[in-house]
């Protein structure tokens, strides 16, 4: 993905709302078919772009880190739809070392729906053998991690993502716990629309709060995710 083929990101056009909760009510391929520019100018384009201007601004900032960006389809996967329509009524993008979604890396993320959107860092599905590594970083160092968390505590709006697990695997006092008690972990924050998306700015928001976020990505890409 280069800037030199996809246009400056120019915010969410104010007719996003309208057409993913008529995405939600009109779930059916035709439907969708006869309003797929609208889809490219309204959804599908401006998360391309945000996607595209974010990578270039963090490549700035990081030039040995090399993000390569996944976003989603706007058709489900056939095999999983159990009862449900084709279509997502949301679209995301994640930012990751290969762009392979469901590895056992890290990824910095971006979604967008009906009403609201949301950004952060995680693992879409990390295996035991991660999170064994995870807590067992934290165990050794737990300052490490703590200098992190305290930083991230200090951005506005970002909370932990992951459920924890039923019965917690230990116990590294407050600061650490829902971190080394996390199914996935994470962090993230949702916008809501008021009323309207976001405009040009949102890529400048979420690219400086990625970079602040680095930190943890690197801790994440230290425990050996390969």
């Amino acid at each position: 993905m280069t800037r030199q083929k996809i246009p400056p990101f120019e915010g969410f056009p104010k007719e996003l709302p309208d057409f993913l909760w008529g995405i939600a009510l009109n779930n059916e391929k035709p439907w969708f078919e006869a309003r797929r520019d609208i889809y490219e100018r309204c959804l599908h384009g401006p998360v391309k772009a945000l996607a595209a201007q974010v990578i270039d601004t963090l490549g700035e900032k990081y030039p040995d880190i090399v993000l390569t960006p996944h976003i989603s389809r706007i058709y489900r996967d056939a095999r999983t739809l159990n009862g449900r329509g084709p279509l997502n009524d949301h679209m995301w993008f994640s930012l990751g070392r290969t762009g392979r979604v469901y590895a056992a890396e890290p990824q910095f993320y971006f979604g967008v729906e009906a009403r609201c959107c949301d950004w952060g860092i995680g693992y879409w599905n990390a295996p035991p053998e991660t999170l064994e590594r995870w807590r067992k970083s934290i165990d050794a160092n737990p300052e490490k991690l703590s200098r992190i968390v305290r930083r991230i505590n200090k951005m506005e709006g970002f909370e932990p993502i992951s459920q924890p697990y039923k019965r917690p695997k230990g116990d590294p006092g407050p600061l650490l716990f829902p971190w080394y008690n996390a199914r996935h972990p994470g962090v993230g924050k949702v916008e809501w629309f008021d009323p309207d998306p976001p405009g040009p700015e949102l890529a400048d928001r979420i690219a400086a709060d990625f970079a602040r976020l680095m930190p943890l990505y690197e801790y994440f890409l230290s425990l050996g995710n390969d």
